[in-house]
């Protein structure tokens, strides 16, 4: 367990799927994420590669062949490498080998940089194409965390608010297939009131097209929460467990997404994909924040 700390937060890190596992603000016992339970949800902040979301009967078709691959791939199950750490940065490091072309026939590199900045943690995956064709891939976040963050408050007290406060494009999940075809407008201008039942089809999906976002959760009963502050974002979902019921939300920054409901299986058509060309790398940003 890799551990980072400044003088306003101590973060703790997995090198297995380079996940986060512990926020806390320094000189506070708050734990602001999600710890995990198999009964709601066993996770806690699992990076999302090559694909976001789920496949269609999990698999897809490149080059003539067919290929399994489970739900937001298989990036969170894997051991990173330790590139370079100092006591309030790390950055860890996969690479593709003989298990990743089973199920994914390309090559890449991918780098998770935490950075303690301030009070923020700020993140950076990188994307390297080494090979000598083309590389497509979607990348994304899904970090949890404890709301309520203290055992006076209740999730149905908790408020989820996003910057800039406006309408968007919800894309509505069809089973775990996404029908962007048929969005539907979600009112932000005042803050979501959280309870279970939001998350009866899944998660609600923000379509944010590339622009600068924030999405931040209050404990009203603490004054406590955290905001998450994407760029360059084509998606954010929040999501909870259902019907499993658990004191956490997700934020969840999207370069990608889960299959079109009309979706044909082939990759070259899949929705919501970035392609690199050989040589070529790319960088994908977003912050935490807890106060």
């Amino acid at each position: 367990m890799i551990t980072l700390q400044n003088e306003n937060l101590t973060v703790m890190i997995n090198e297995r799927g380079a996940q986060l596992h512990s926020i806390k603000r320094s000189g506070s016992p708050l734990e602001y994420l999600w710890q995990g339970d198999a009964k709601s949800w066993g996770r806690q902040a699992p990076i999302l590669f090559p694909f976001v979301g789920r496949l269609k009967d999990d698999q897809y078709r490149f080059a003539g062949q067919t290929y399994h691959q489970t739900q937001h791939g298989f990036a969170r199950d894997r051991q990173f490498s330790v590139v370079e750490q100092a006591n309030d940065h790390v950055l860890l490091e996969q690479r593709s080998a003989d298990d990743t072309r089973a199920v994914y026939p390309f090559e890449f590199i991918l780098q998770v940089d935490y950075r303690l900045v301030k009070d923020q943690l700020a993140i950076q995956y990188r994307v390297e194409n080494p090979a000598d064709h083309s590389l497509i891939y979607a990348i994304g976040a899904h970090p949890g965390f404890n709301m309520p963050l203290t055992s006076a408050g209740r999730f149905e007290q908790v408020e989820f608010k996003v910057t800039p406060a406006e309408e968007y494009s919800r894309i509505v999940l069809v089973g775990p297939y996404n029908d962007s075809a048929r969005p539907q407008l979600i009112d932000m201008h005042q803050p979501l009131q959280l309870n279970h039942e939001l998350f009866n089809h899944d998660a609600i999906i923000f379509k944010t097209a590339g622009s600068d976002f924030a999405a931040t959760l209050t404990d009203p009963t603490s004054k406590h929460g955290v905001t998450v502050q994407t760029t360059g974002t084509q998606y954010v979902g929040l999501w909870s467990a259902y019907p499993a019921k658990a004191n956490f939300a997700c934020i969840e920054p999207w370069w990608g997404i889960a299959d079109n409901v009309n979706a044909d299986g082939l990759l070259l058509h899949k929705q919501g994909m970035s392609r690199l060309a050989p040589g070529q790398a790319a960088s994908y940003h977003f912050s935490i924040r807890p106060f």
